[in-house]
């Protein structure tokens, strides 16, 4: 499966209890951080999301006023994302920009282009290098501009193999092999560690001020049990503080961290 042909697939999901419960921890982390950089009532921001798939965060954004421009090279999700846009009640006071491309083509597409705030949420781990993406979006920001980016943990990997999925062999592998393909579209990926993003985000002239994780212990309870509301957000509660400090954002499926370019 592409991406493109599991778009629908990934709608439905996003559409689902856990799918729900992943965009409202991004959500309510990226405020956080968000507060952190410009204070409680942020100034209008200029807004990318790169890799935006339906473009659901950064619409969000859109909606709370900021100047937002969704990047994506799939038409299936493009349209999606434009959809998913032209939903907004009410209509945004600056209508959102949709470009078709990707990141490498970013010079081209946007020239001279910078940004306030890039989003880079859940990309980095389906490129074939990773770590190359970072200068990229270096040169997108501002002197002073934030990122932010949610990456695959590397080591939360064997634990939901082994404990979600019961693979334990493949959980074996991932004790020292950082590939694995997702559930969603099929596709490899390579998951990360904190301590690798933060050098190569401080190589590419980002700092890293400050982190979290998401899906602590959502992907090891039955999806039934999320339909709940009171008992979802009890859990959206849970994985909000379990995932903002360590031992446990440590082992969250996902890495969710901010940085602040330096030059």
């Amino acid at each position: 499966m592409t991406f493109g042909k599991g778009a629908a697939t990934y709608k439905a999901y996003l559409e689902s209890p856990h799918g729900r419960l992943r965009l409202d921890i991004i959500w309510h982390q990226l405020r956080i951080f968000m507060v952190k950089a410009w204070g409680a009532e942020p100034p209008r921001l200029d807004v990318l999301d790169v890799g935006c798939g339906t473009g659901e965060v950064a619409l969000r954004l859109a909606a709370s006023g900021h100047a937002v421009t969704l990047l994506d090279p799939v038409e299936e999700m493009h349209q999606l994302a434009r959809e998913n846009a032209q939903a907004l009640t009410p209509p945004p006071a600056i209508p959102p920009r949709l470009i078709a491309g990707t990141l490498e083509e970013t010079t081209t597409l946007l020239p001279h282009e910078t940004f306030d705030l890039v989003l880079c949420h859940t990309l980095l781990e389906y490129l074939p290098a990773p770590f190359s993406a970072l200068p990229l979006l270096s040169t997108l920001l501002r002197p002073g501009g934030c990122l932010s980016l949610v990456a695959l943990n590397r080591w939360q990997e064997p634990l939901r193999l082994a404990i979600r999925d019961g693979k334990l062999d493949e959980a074996r592998k991932a004790l020292v092999n950082p590939g694995t393909a997702d559930s969603l579209f099929g596709l490899p990926r390579t998951a990360m560690t904190f301590e690798a993003l933060r050098s190569e985000l401080e190589a590419a002239g980002i700092q890293a001020v400050g982190r979290a994780g998401i899906f602590v212990v959502a992907d090891y309870l039955e999806p039934r049990d999320l339909e709940d509301p009171s008992h979802f957000n009890a859990l959206l509660r849970l994985e909000v503080e379990a995932g903002a400090g360590a031992p446990f954002m440590d082992i969250a499926r996902y890495l969710h961290l901010w940085g602040r370019r330096t030059g």
